[in-house]
């Protein structure tokens, strides 16, 4: 038998004392008629300073409460009965003492002595601390709800099992929209994903596990939301505690109209360095055609001046009457060309029988314009919408054109036109049976300041102006020609017709 075996009854008890009072926390034992076995310095001092009692051994814990609290007297009585019955019970009291209130959790359980006899163990502690951050944590989380929900742009919280965590009302009102998901915390997000995407489970997938192993990302996506594709900047964030990756955040910001900006942007910038280019180049050309003219002007005048024979001075005025007439047909070019570049689209019913009829009068004093035999075929089925003013420019480009190439070799020229107006557009087509132009040329007829050769009697910019013309009116042309045999074009114009 060991030296503690043969210890008596004194020895165990102080050994129990000094167990209890080293224990961090208070413990109160009470027999079966709930009188005080033994207890430590923190409960007595706890039940001293909040009610006043004394405890000390054999005394009974309920008499002690009765005159003090007698409601709280009788929740301590059912609850060291149910102690006794065998069922282990957890509570947590609130004591206000000199008016702030503390928070206690309190543990009573009973164990059976060998001579048959139930003791009961009630083990309390101190929890307003706990309590307390227990408290600031619900405070924080809701202010942290708030904030997500304020939020425009969609957060999620994942697991490292893919579980949804925790989500904003963006989020949830998004994915809906996207795939008409109801999303709720535990799902795996993985399987929320439509199972007729699996390329895009798997990016998803890839992108979750790549967070999960502690980097960052940042990622662009387009999704069909709301009946429109928009575009998001999404970028993870892993969840680090204890050094140790415990889930992932993701945030989701809608940059659609971000994008369109920068692509707008783009587009313009682009269309920016194509005119800076076109207006080099203008500038150039246009400087060279207008002073080529206005040399020989100068040059016939110094003639008229220096040539003694007066009979000549009729043909030098009138070499200098075509070079004044080549000069303002250039500058008429240039005034239509930026015409049709500044002018704003004013869409009106077309009458083509007046339009064509115009396009001719104002021709009709060109050098050969009475050679060129007009062919018209114009069936109008349906009100044709678009700018008087473009159309005209087109016109006037195309017929001056079949004049200025007409084939002097041939008795009969003659210019075809046709147009045919329905619903949706306006088919035009120009034919003429004159000089043509050269396979290698008609690709290139429509670009600034093109002249196929030396001898060409135009600026170079009536084609230009024809197919700027075309494209402002969202129409197109196309040009098909044979040397010597003549030449075709088409071009077809939507109808611009006033909504009702």
């Amino acid at each position: 038998m060991s030296m503690l075996e043969n210890a008596d009854v004194g020895v165990w008890q102080d050994l129990f004392t000094s167990i209890i009072e080293d224990a961090d926390s208070n413990i109160l034992l009470l027999d079966d008629e709930f009188r005080v076995i033994n207890l430590n310095s923190g409960f007595y001092w706890i039940f001293f300073e909040t009610y006043g009692i004394e405890l000390k051994r054999g005394t009974s814990i309920l008499e002690s409460m009765e005159g003090v609290n007698r409601s709280l007297t009788q929740e301590w009585k059912e609850r060291c009965i149910t102690a006794l019955s065998g069922t282990a019970l957890k509570v947590e009291d609130v004591f206000e003492l000199e008016g702030r209130k503390y928070y206690w959790e309190i543990h009573f359980k009973s164990v059976t002595r060998p001579d048959t006899s139930q003791v009961i163990s009630i083990f309390s502690r101190d929890i307003t601390v706990r309590k307390a951050y227990q408290k600031k944590i619900l405070e924080d989380e809701a202010n942290l709800r708030s904030i997500l929900n304020t939020i425009d742009d969609s957060v999620w919280l994942v697991n490292t099992n893919y579980e949804l965590i925790d989500f904003n009302k963006e989020f949830f009102k998004a994915y809906k929209l996207a795939f008409g998901v109801k999303l709720s915390k535990g799902k795996n997000i993985l399987d929320l994903l439509p199972d007729d995407a699996p390329d895009l489970k798997e990016m998803w997938r890839v992108r979750y596990e790549s967070g999960l192993r502690g980097r960052t990302g940042k990622y662009v996506d387009t999704y069909h939301v709301d009946k429109e594709w928009r575009t998001y900047e999404i970028r993870t964030y892993p969840i680090i505690e204890n050094s140790r990756v415990t889930g992932l955040t993701v945030y989701s910001r809608d940059i659609t109209i971000q994008t369109r900006t920068e692509d707008l942007l783009k587009r313009q910038n682009e269309e920016l360095i194509k005119i800076n280019s076109e207006l080099d180049r203008f500038v150039y050309s246009a400087s060279h055609d207008l002073r080529a003219p206005l040399m020989s002007v100068k040059g016939l005048l110094n003639m008229i001046k220096i040539d003694p024979d007066r009979k000549n001075v009729e043909h030098y005025l009138s070499l200098i009457e075509r070079s004044v007439s080549k000069l303002d047909h250039f500058i008429s070019d240039i005034i239509n060309y930026s015409r049709n570049s500044r002018m704003d689209l004013m869409a009106k019913e077309i009458n083509f029988h007046e339009l064509l009829q115009e396009s001719i009068d104002s021709l009709k004093f060109m050098e050969g314009a009475e050679k060129v035999r007009t062919i018209r075929d114009i069936k109008i089925d349906a009100p044709f919408y678009s700018d008087y003013s473009r159309l005209l420019i087109i016109f006037n480009n195309i017929i001056s054109n079949a004049v200025r190439y007409r084939d002097s070799w041939k008795d009969d020229s003659w210019l075809k036109v046709r147009i045919h107006t329905t619903e949706e557009s306006v088919h035009i087509q120009f034919s003429d049976n004159g000089v043509g132009i050269a396979d290698e040329y008609v690709e290139k007829v429509f670009k600034m300041f093109f002249r196929a050769n030396a001898d060409s009697k135009g600026s170079g910019l009536g084609l230009y102006i024809v197919k700027s013309a075309c494209e402002k009116l969202n129409g197109t042309i196309h040009v098909s020609s044979k040397l010597g045999e003549g030449t075709v074009f088409r071009i077809d114009i939507p109808n611009s017709k006033p909504a009702h």
